[in-house]
């Protein structure tokens, strides 16, 4: 995917924000800069996966095949399974961005990606452990129901909204 217009607008911000605090403070600018480059390499792994997770739904799936589960004529089960595969992934939020619109191209309905994007980070299936600890059982469990049944409402309510805003693929 090439870099659209917004990117090199991003990127001239962030460069020229990154000028004006080198100015400021040359060493703080340093470690900020060392500090984001030592989260680029930690989340690299993650997104090569996704990628290459991406790649292999390509050549295994169709768009048919993608469609029957998570297309719009499932109702209220492709936002359920979207939510359960977003729930129980983990890594960081904008690493189901790509997957989000490999699906969308794929004949997903908006109603599944939204769900599978909202779970990705709020329900969070591999913290509960820990979760529990810290919070208690009754807590984190609450949190966890709570988050993955908002998940599947929010998809709904995007697949009912968005076209009467005029979007559309």
């Amino acid at each position: 995917m090439a870099m659209g217009i917004t990117d090199f607008i991003f990127l001239g911000i962030m460069l020229a924000l990154v000028a004006y605090s080198w100015l400021k403070s040359g060493a703080k600018t340093k470690k900020a800069l060392t500090i984001g480059a030592k989260q680029f390499w930690n989340v690299l792994p993650f997104f090569i996966a996704i990628f290459g997770l991406i790649g292999l739904l390509e050549v295994l799936l169709t768009p048919k095949q993608v469609g029957a589960w998570l297309g719009p004529q499932q109702g209220v089960l492709a936002p359920f399974y979207a939510a359960v595969v977003g729930g129980l992934s983990a890594g960081p939020p904008a690493a189901a961005f790509p997957l989000g619109k490999y699906l969308l191209q794929q004949h997903a309905g908006v109603a599944a990606v939204g769900a599978l994007l909202i779970s990705w980070t709020a329900v969070a299936t591999v913290t509960l452990p820990a979760e529990i600890r810290f919070f208690g059982a009754r807590f984190a469990l609450s949190r966890w129901l709570l988050a993955f049944v908002i998940s599947i409402v929010i998809g709904l309510l995007m697949a009912a909204i968005l076209p009467l805003m005029g979007w559309s693929l």
